[in-house]
């Protein structure tokens, strides 16, 4: 069992369970040779969770926010988004044929389908990867030691029906991953291991989706760069993976009261989730995609046992998990 936390909603907000929506071979079949635009995102909040921080509720919240954020800008942490997007799309070409569309040049907000389809009447679908939350944490049992999380959406949209061909969504961490990094050392060289260790968390959900979302045989599944395969060792990754991933998030924004309760209440309240085994995927249905993915949730999990050589972390480890969130809170 994976510690991933709760999905709140902000006061007022009901959450409607819905399915995921692998792609199913009709729709690959009709996804061949056809066009698909590609969406860019604002990335969301890097929550920063130290034991500090959380000790003070509402106001710790806000804190994490904002010095997520700042760590963000200030060393210009990518979005991992852009290298979901990337490998993801190309996949899309070499298997279905698919004619990719230049990424567009600004930032939206649409992410209901009929947003989406608005966006692009030039293409026959579109492509909308967008993160739902990043962050770091403590273990409870190790309060100098921290696993980092990371979560996308995937969402494939059919621009003339409106429809959702496919939507799935991917957690992933490393709580299980081995030896835990100290805060210092994620900071450290201008944040390169939190750098590498965001790039292989998305990097280790395109393998899973390529696999669970879009069916990729072997054959057309994204090739895991080596320098990514283990998500705490960065071996011989570049000191600078911004050109495999997107743009940093932007200036870090006071945030208003009724922010600070969507802040306080994804953060304050943890709840277990099971990992969704590979073999227990939903059959596809038509319904409409949610309006967008909650920030990650940031639990407090027990450290695994420490070892002075860790074995690389497979990928779709434990620490993955897929699934479907029904709306989004932007922090």
């Amino acid at each position: 069992m994976v510690w991933v936390g709760a999905l709140l909603l902000v006061a007022g907000q009901v959450a409607a369970k819905e399915k995921m929506i692998p792609l199913s071979a009709q729709d690959a079949d009709a996804l061949r040779g056809k066009t698909v635009a590609l969406t860019l995102h604002e990335p969301p909040s890097f929550m920063a969770m130290t034991a500090g921080k959380a000790s003070f509720a509402l106001f710790g919240a806000a804190a994490m926010a904002s010095a997520g954020n700042e760590l963000v800008r200030q060393n210009a942490v990518p979005d991992p988004a852009g290298l979901v997007r990337d490998q993801l799309g190309g996949a899309l070409a070499q298997a279905f044929g698919a004619q990719l569309l230049p990424l567009d040049a600004a930032p939206t907000k649409a992410v209901k389908p009929t947003e989406l389809a608005k966006l692009h009447g030039d293409a026959d679908y579109v492509l909308d990867v967008r993160s739902g939350g990043w962050n770091y944490a403590y273990f409870a049992t190790q309060w100098g030691r921290y696993w980092v999380g990371y979560s996308v959406q995937v969402t494939l949209v059919e621009t003339g029906s409106k429809r959702v061909v496919s939507n799935v969504a991917c957690a992933a961490n490393t709580i299980n991953d081995g030896d835990p990094p100290t805060r210092e050392a994620l900071h450290a060289n201008q944040a390169r291991l939190l750098k590498h260790v965001t790039a292989a968390l998305g990097a280790r959900c395109v393998q899973l989706l390529g696999r669970q979302q879009f069916q990729l045989t072997a054959a057309h599944m994204p090739v895991l760069p080596p320098a990514l395969a283990n998500t705490l060792r960065p071996g011989n990754a570049p000191a600078d993976v911004a050109a495999a991933t997107d743009m940093p998030a932007p200036v870090t924004q006071p945030l208003d009261s009724g922010e600070q309760l969507a802040v306080a209440a994804a953060a304050m309240t943890p709840a277990p989730v099971d990992t969704v085994a590979e073999a227990d995927v939903t059959a596809a249905v038509d319904a409409p995609a949610p309006s967008a993915p909650l920030p990650l949730p940031l639990p407090v999990a027990v450290a695994p046992p420490r070892s002075a050589d860790p074995a690389p972390a497979p990928t779709g480890s434990g620490g993955t998990n897929w699934r479907q969130w029904p709306a989004r809170s932007g922090l």
